[in-house]
């Protein structure tokens, strides 16, 4: 073999690895002139990690602030694999559905900025940056509930750290005026924490259905019945957070909840467009609180997701419950919860129940610490289901339903 082409091979064998579905080195690229570390990672879009600038002093045996030298060549910390011509989480051997999205798009749009001039599927050439695997995400700085009763409207609120005394109350501006006010009727959750998230928020309503020339959104219901569910959570003593809030609807009694995109993410942070990086913030917000109140010896704590279905109009759906596979807390928030459905619907005597709970695959389900519970309360294009959700007073039902259900 000729000498010069045998260099080749290797130095391309080195970069790209040799066997399928194995990444064999990281990235190798050169420094153009004027750039410096922060420069170089910035323009392969690695800049948004900490983490993925410690892999890179790392990898390249550098101290965090060492000059770089223009051009000499930079291992980057993006994994190089060849891909299987299947799926991408089959060539990586991960079958985490989000994360593998997030690959597809990182491809995507390095071949949109130039600096990889093929796509993955053309070339079967994978690129996969370090910390989509291995960082934990980085959401931005989290607002963590005081050891004082929280008057802000910011996200997360929490019940006084108080004896047992009964008849205190707290102000909550974040549940609107009229019901800012909430008295303490126990302690019988204390040092309970419950994370709630209602579905989708922000740029994203959700779904949605015209009545009578009105535009009705899942965000919006779906929020509504999460304040009231959280607000019985208070009452009773425990530490509750939510991680999708608006700064100034409150817990409203109208029939009609106007649309808006104002919803804002726990620590006052913009909701992100991209469907994959918002269920990886939300995900991460709730993981890092999990993980602070677990340091603080924290036990029992518990993530509750409301959402409202879309299906075919003459489709009549009762409220189901999900849960992650083996979460036995999960399990047993579905089923106690089902139960209280059941009884409800009994004592109320005009329909038979046919809600179920299941297992499914849900990201923020299987992602998420704390053991989770997944609420469809039903069809919004239904017209029997939108009663449910539309009136003021099925939507505290709903609440104190549910209130039954995850505290048994």
């Amino acid at each position: 073999m000729n000498s010069n082409l045998y260099i080749f091979f290797i130095s391309i064998c080195c970069i790209f690895g040799t066997f399928p579905g194995m990444a064999q080195h990281y990235l190798s690229v050169q420094l153009e002139k004027g750039e410096g570390g922060y420069a170089l990672m910035r323009r392969y879009g690695l800049d948004k990690s900490s983490c993925s600038f410690a892999e890179f002093y790392r990898i390249n045996n550098l101290k965090n602030g060492d000059p770089l030298v223009f051009g000499k060549k930079y291992l980057l910390p993006i994994k190089v694999y060849k891909y299987n011509n299947s799926s991408i989480r089959s060539t990586l051997k991960n079958f985490d559905l989000v994360k593998a999205l997030e690959v597809e798009r990182y491809n995507k749009w390095a071949q949109a900025q130039k600096i990889k001039s093929v796509y993955f599927l053309q070339d079967r050439i994978l690129w996969v940056p370090y910390y989509i695997y291995n960082c934990e995400y980085e959401s931005g700085p989290v607002m963590v509930a005081p050891e004082k009763p929280n008057t802000s409207s910011a996200g997360p609120v929490t019940t006084p750290q108080a004896d047992s005394r009964p008849k205190n109350s707290l102000n909550i501006p974040l549940f609107g005026d009229k019901y800012q006010n909430v008295e303490i009727v126990s302690y019988k959750l204390k040092g309970q924490v419950y994370y709630i998230k209602c579905g989708h928020g922000g740029p994203d309503p959700g779904a949605m259905v015209k009545i009578d020339d009105k535009t009705y959104c899942e965000d919006e219901y779906a929020y509504d019945i999460a304040l009231r569910l959280g607000r019985l959570l208070i009452s009773n003593g425990a530490i509750v957070h939510f991680i999708v809030y608006d700064p100034n609807d409150g817990i409203r009694d109208d029939e009609y909840l106007p649309c808006d995109k104002d919803e804002l993410h726990a620590g006052k942070r913009t909701i992100p467009i991209n469907q994959i990086l918002r269920l990886r913030e939300r995900v991460a917000i709730i993981n890092k609180f999990y993980k602070e109140y677990k340091r603080k010896g924290v036990k029992d704590q518990r993530f509750i997701s409301i959402h409202i279905d879309s299906r075919s109009k003459g489709l009549e759906l009762d409220t189901h419950f999900y849960y992650a596979e083996g979460s036995k807390i999960g399990y047993e928030m579905a089923s106690n919860t089902q139960s209280v459905f059941e009884r409800k619907y009994a004592e109320i005597g005009n329909k038979t129940y046919s809600g179920t709970i299941k297992n499914r695959d849900l990201y923020v389900v299987k992602y998420s610490y704390p053991p989770a519970l997944f609420v469809e309360i039903g069809n919004i294009q239904n017209e029997h289901d939108q009663k449910r959700f539309v009136k003021a007073d099925n939507r505290q039902t709903l609440a104190e339903w549910l209130f039954e259900g995850v505290t048994q």
